[in-house]
This record gives structure tokens, sequence and C-alpha cells, in this order.
């Protein structure tokens, strides 16, 4: 009897492994949302505060009669800061899949001024340019691996008066293999995913990794096949579900060839896959061959849809430019010795995307990364801090003429900062540092005279004590702003004993230190600008 149970036991445990991803990451975010729902297709999302720390969550207004799913009844929306980012850990080298939902609600095409556009980065990387003034929730996807131990998603603000939003994320691992055809160093934004046949949508829980499989009108002169027969053998690369290999597309004159044109594209390389299986147990005097050209081109030795099992083709090719954009066209040509017409069960399309960036310089970013668990008043900042070009962080500026980007300048005047500096002598591509107006204490650290392309340092207003280290004013390529720490001691004193009324024995200011100090919103300015057009 106690065998009995405990093989019950296994079998249960069985059934409830293989009822449930099993992939190292499958993360489904609902923007705005504080809790978490398991939704139609059986997919739980969860709520997004522990992805973010800036932006506030909103209800999405009613668009009329139109239900939309759960997950696009809240969103998050950035009223502050150029770039806003969900940081999401995953691991460095995963291939992952990725997606950012958006949906704006009371769309009127009437007023699309009124409905925000800003620009979508993952990783530091250019995703695209969002409009939201659309009827239906809308996405983009892309299929890349992983440089870095954490996602970065983010939206950023491309108008003063436009709000950046997000509605949903979701962050899918890939087997390693999949998507293999394509060069790891370039990443694959999806343009079309088609179940050629199919009479419906499919994804979770049909396809495990959520991929979206959109069903195809049936175009005049073509016909749809549908097989009930099981798919025997279905280890492609590319692990497309069994469901999309059991229906296809074919012309319907027997011994006619067909097209497929894609437009509209905005990419000069596409990757693209295609299924095939053949749906009907041929008898002996049958045939189905053919080849695939694009440009002219012959792109595929004959292809012979096997039975009761299936087979992939990828490549990556150029598009064509076509009235302001591009286009890619796919000739499917029966072979001479084919009794029947191509076939095509199903197909993925992308657009090849620049190369993959490296992200700011790692030391920088790790010194960066200190100065946040220093200063709390630092922690909303996430993604790269650099990239890409023309959206740092709003306390930094970058250099953009190095492969790698560094930090050239910190900004952080007027922000809250107490306690002591922490060393961060290894961003040693500082040009400016702005530390005034906040409640620093304790003694001037000695690095900042040493960083070698330091030449403006501003500590005002701030509560430093002691002596100003040598490295400083003995540095002559420096302009150093020091006035408004009334426990700090002049250059020329050997010791910081204070008065009995409280007050530091800090002397009148020298005239070129008076100088400095009236100087200052000049100087800063001349700075900064300079640094800006630079930087940008």
């Amino acid at each position: 009897m106690i065998n009995i149970l405990v093989l019950l036991l296994q079998m249960l445990l069985g059934f409830f492994v293989l009822s449930v991803p099993t992939l190292a990451v499958f993360l489904n975010i609902d923007c705005g949302s504080l809790g978490s729902f398991t939704d139609a297709n059986n997919i739980t999302w969860v709520g997004d505060e522990p992805y973010i720390k800036s932006g506030k969550s909103e209800t999405v207004p009613s668009a009329g009669n139109s239900p939309v799913a759960i997950q696009y009844t809240t969103r998050r929306v950035f009223p502050t800061r150029n770039k806003n980012c969900y940081s999401i850990d995953v691991g460095k080298g995963e291939r992952v899949l990725l997606r950012a939902y958006f949906y704006y609600g009371n769309c009127n095409n009437s007023e699309t001024s009124s409905t925000p556009t800003f620009d979508l980065h993952f990783d530091g990387n250019r995703w695209g340019k969002v409009d939201s003034c659309r009827t239906d929730p809308f996405y983009y996807e892309v299929i890349y691996l992983t440089k870095f131990d954490a996602i970065s998603v983010c939206v950023a603000r491309t108008s003063p008066d436009h709000q950046p939003f997000i509605s949903a994320i979701q962050v899918i691992s890939l087997d390693l293999g999949m998507y293999g055809g394509a060069d790891p160093n370039y990443p694959l934004f999806f343009k079309r995913r088609i179940n050629y046949g199919g009479d419906k949508t499919v994804r979770f829980p049909i396809d495990k990794y959520d991929r979206i499989w959109y069903d195809h009108p049936t175009a005049e002169g073509f016909v749809t096949a549908k097989s009930d027969t099981r798919i025997v053998a279905t280890d492609l690369p590319d692990k497309p579900p069994e469901f999309v290999l059991q229906t296809a597309l074919y012309n319907q004159n027997l011994s006619g060839s067909f097209s497929l044109t894609f437009s509209n594209l905005t990419a000069t390389k596409m990757y693209t896959i295609f299924y095939f299986s053949e749906l009907l147990n041929l008898n002996f005097s049958d045939k189905r061959s053919f080849s695939i050209y694009i440009n002219g081109e012959n792109i595929s030795h004959p292809i012979i849809p096997p039975y009761k099992s299936a087979l992939e083709l990828n490549f990556t090719s150029n598009t064509s430019a076509y009235e302001g954009g591009y286009n890619a066209t796919y000739y499917f040509y029966r072979t001479s010795d084919s009794t029947l017409p191509p076939i095509l069960n199903a197909l993925e399309l992308f657009q090849v995307g620049t190369p993959l960036t490296d992200g700011t310089d790692n030391r920088h970013v790790r010194v960066l990364s200190m100065l946040q668990q220093t200063f709390v008043q630092l922690q909303n900042w996430s993604g790269d801090p650099c990239l890409p070009n023309g959206f740092p962080w709003d306390w930094v500026l970058c250099s953009i003429n190095t492969e790698t980007p560094q930090i050239t300048a910190l900004n952080l005047s007027n922000y809250g900062l107490q306690g002591s500096l922490p060393d961060f002598s290894a961003l040693d591509t500082l040009q400016l540092i702005d530390l005034s107006n906040n409640s620093l204490s304790g003694e001037i650290p000695s690095f900042l005279g040493n960083l070698p392309s330091l030449n403006m340092l501003n500590l005002a207003n701030n509560s430093f004590s002691g002596l100003i280290p040598s490295s400083l004013t003995n540095n002559n390529n420096l302009t150093l702003v020091y006035s408004g720490n009334v426990d700090l001691c002049a250059p020329n004193q050997s010791s910081c004993d204070k008065s009995v009324n409280g007050t530091s024995n800090l002397p009148h200011p020298t005239n070129s230190q008076s100088s400095i100090s009236k100087n200052l919103p000049i100087t800063i300015g001349i700075v900064i600008s300079v640094l800006v057009l630079v930087s940008y």
C-alpha cells in the first residue's frame, strides 16, 4: 500500500513539473500594479514595484466599450527625468525574449498631439520610438543574448510636454541554441510570426516560450491545409510549437509557385525562419520539392518537407529600398521534378539591429553603483548611465567619442546629499564635479586633487571640515570653490582650532579666492555648456 502511495505521489509531482514553465526566467510584470493575477492564457503577472523606484501608478482611462486584458488597466507614468528604467536580474549570457507593452487608453485621433511619444531602450540600446496613439494595446519585442547580469527597459523623454509610460513587460528565457543561426552580437527585432493556415492566435501555454503566432488570412488563389496527424519529430533548433506545424498554406494551382512580400521595414538586414512539414501522406508518384529565392538569389537547396516531421530554414538577407522604406520579397519556386506546389507552415521574421553595446565603462558603472549605495537620493536611477547617446542619467555627463563611454562630470548640486564622500577615484575621466548646496561633512578627500582630468571642483555650501588637501591647493589646473563651509580651514593655515564663538579660524579669502566665489555661476555655466556640447 505504501509503495502504491509513493508511486502516485511521484506521478503527481511529475505532472506538476510538466504543467508549469521550467524556464530560467518567465517574468511578466504588470506596470503600475501592486498585486498579482493569472490571465486567461494561464500567465501569472506580478506588480512592478520590485523593479523600479521612479514614476507613479495610474489607472488607464476607459476607451469606450472595447475590453482590454487586466494588465492594460494600469500603467506607470514618468513625469520627471529624461530617462526612467526598470532593472530585472537575469544573468549574463542568457538568450531572452523581451517585450514591452503599451496602451494609452483614450487616444483620440483628432487630438494626437495630446498623446505622448517617446523613445524605448533596452540595455543601453535603442529599441524604438513609441507613438502611443493607437486603438488597441501594442508591443515591441526583441530577442538577444544578454551582456550584463541585469536587463534594463527604459522609456526616455523626447518632448518636454510628453510623459513617457509603460503598461507591461515580459522577460522569458530561451534555450541558448534557439535563434543560433543569427549573429549573437546583434539583436533581433520582431516583425512577423505567422501560423499559416491557422484560424486563431497561438501563444502560451501552447508555446511554452509565449511567442505569439498570428493566424493569416488566406489570399485569393491560395488554400490552407490542416492535418490531425501528430508531428512525431519536432526537434528543430528554434522549437516551434507542434500546433503551428499542423497547418499550412499553398497555391491552389497544383503546379504553381508563390511569393511573400513584407513592406514598411526599417532595417537593411532581415533574419528569417521558415518552417515546413508535409501534411499529406504522399503516394509514390507524388513529390513536393521547391526552392526559395530572395532578390533573385537562390537561398536554399531543394526543400522536401518531411511527413510526420518538420524542418526549418533560417538565413540573414538584405532588404530592398522601396518608397522611403525597405521591403523583402521571398519567392517559392517548384522544382522541375515536383508534382505538387510549395508549402509553408509557419514563419518568423526579424529586423537585424545594430551591434549590441558593451555599455558604459564597467569600472565607472561600479563606482556609480557605490555612490548610489552611499546616498539614498541617487537610488532612483538605473539602466546604463550614459547610453544611448543623448540619454545619460540626469546627474552625469559622459564622453561619446570613445568606443566605451566614460563619466566626465558629476552634477550633484542641490541633491540633499549627507555624510562623508566615499572614494570614487576610479572615475578617472572626470572633468567637472559639482557637489555644492548639499550637507556633505567630514574632511575633503585628497583623491579629488589627483583626478588627472579634473578642472572644476565646486564644494560650496556644505559642512566640510579640516584642512583642504594639498593635492587640491597645489593643482594649478583646477578651479576650486569651497566657500560656505564654515568649519573648513584655509590652505595656508597650520591648524584648525575653533574660536570661542564656534566659528572657524578661516581667514578672509584672498583676492583670487574671492574672485572664484563671485564668478562661480559664470564659471560653472561655461564649463557645463562646453561639456553638454561635447556630450551631445
